[in-house]
């Protein structure tokens, strides 16, 4: 392959990935998917049915008791975890100076221990 050929062979893969992702973006546009939350609601029932409709009968029995979590259950689950996020960075960050401190003083003593056993040896006898 030439470098023209490698650019072309470039071109068209990243092309094929905007037609792929513009693709699946327009299909759940047109299925409803980014409208309003009872027409999402609507569409993601649509299409589970549909999905289930064409599963072997294994599949369709463990899926016909999933639930789509409500609105105000996914505002929860999401304000819970961002909030759990934000304590545990912060907790991270009022801990730092210790641990800073801590492994500080050990590194210091490490270090000592080395240059006193292995540069000079006459050092501390």
């Amino acid at each position: 392959f030439t470098a023209g050929s490698n650019m072309a062979l470039s071109l068209v893969k990243n092309i094929t990935k905007i037609l792929i992702g513009g693709g699946a973006l327009y299909v759940t546009f047109d299925q409803g998917i980014w409208d309003e939350g009872t027409q999402s609601t609507k569409a993601l029932t649509r299409l589970s049915s549909q999905l289930v409709a064409k599963q072997p009968p294994y599949v369709k029995e463990r899926l016909s008791d999933v639930q789509v979590p409500s609105t105000a259950e996914m505002a929860d689950n999401v304000r819970n975890g961002w909030n759990s996020g934000v304590m545990k960075v912060c907790g991270g960050l009022a801990a730092a100076p210790e641990f800073v401190g801590k492994y500080s003083n050990k590194a210091s003593s490490s270090l000592v221990s080395f240059v006193r056993q292995n540069l000079h040896p006459n050092v501390g006898k």
